[in-house]
């Protein structure tokens, strides 16, 4: 009996084992999923492999092109309107360079680097279009002389880091007093040579102390000397004839 079942046992194991269904899978080559999944990773790395090779030699001119937009786009930079604080939090580094400055605000700025370094006789003007930081003649230039004293080279540097953060165009005029001028002493025949020297002298101690843009440079001699208050004293309207004004406007010159 024992051997019998076993038999039978086998008959139906092998009649399974030979079943229809079996037999059509191996005539029709089926095949594992492991295959197909690997085949599909395969592919992949193969698409993955072209594409790196088809990047590495990219024509020059469309990359260029590409390249420069998505720079354009991603370097652009958007802030919110600025709002003038109180005094005792206004700081240089914290104002935006991408555009001129509003002279409202440069006004502070410099009035408060005028008083922290006690620059004595620098005065602070302004208008709707242009801030005029005026510096006397006796602060930066011995008597005749167009070379810039130690004192003002210290002044120009404060008001130099001041205008390097900005964009705000920016002129250099010298003025002189309506007295004519001592050949012996300046080396210059006429006030306007003398301006205009002085004018440039201040330019490039800007430019050595760090301010790295242009600068338009102007001597008027004392073409301004009839616009001061006629009721201050002669010496003292001879006194603040003698200055160069750095002016700033209101536009970047853009």
């Amino acid at each position: 009996m024992k051997h019998n079942a076993t038999q039978n046992s086998n008959t139906v194991f092998g009649a399974m084992s030979e079943s229809p269904v079996n037999n059509k899978a191996k005539q029709e080559g089926h095949v594992p999923l492991w295959l197909v999944t690997f085949t599909d990773v395969m592919a992949l790395m193969l698409t993955f492999f072209v594409l790196l090779y088809a990047m590495s030699v990219p024509e020059e001119d469309k990359w260029n092109e590409i390249s420069t937009a998505l720079s354009n786009q991603f370097n652009k930079t958007e802030r919110k309107p600025y709002v003038m604080g109180s005094q005792d939090v206004i700081e240089i580094d914290k104002i935006p360079t991408s555009r001129a400055l509003d002279l409202s605000y440069l006004d502070s700025l410099v009035t408060e680097a005028v008083k922290k370094e006690r620059l004595e006789g620098v005065t602070v003007k302004s208008n709707k279009k242009r801030l005029i930081v005026s510096l006397p003649s006796a602060l930066l230039f011995e008597t005749g002389s167009v070379d810039v004293k130690i004192e003002g080279k210290k002044a120009l540097f404060s008001i130099g880091g001041i205008l390097d953060r900005i964009k705000n165009r920016v002129e250099i005029i010298g003025h002189t007093d309506p007295s004519a001028i001592r050949k012996d002493a300046s080396g210059y025949k006429t006030n306007w040579e003398l301006s205009l020297a002085r004018a440039i002298s201040v330019a490039s101690t800007l430019h050595d102390v760090g301010y790295s843009k242009g600068m338009a440079v102007r001597g008027l001699a004392s073409g301004r000397y009839a616009e001061l208050p006629e009721d201050i004293p002669e010496s003292d309207r001879y006194a603040l004839s003698r200055r160069v004004d750095i002016v700033i406007m209101q536009d970047s010159g853009l």
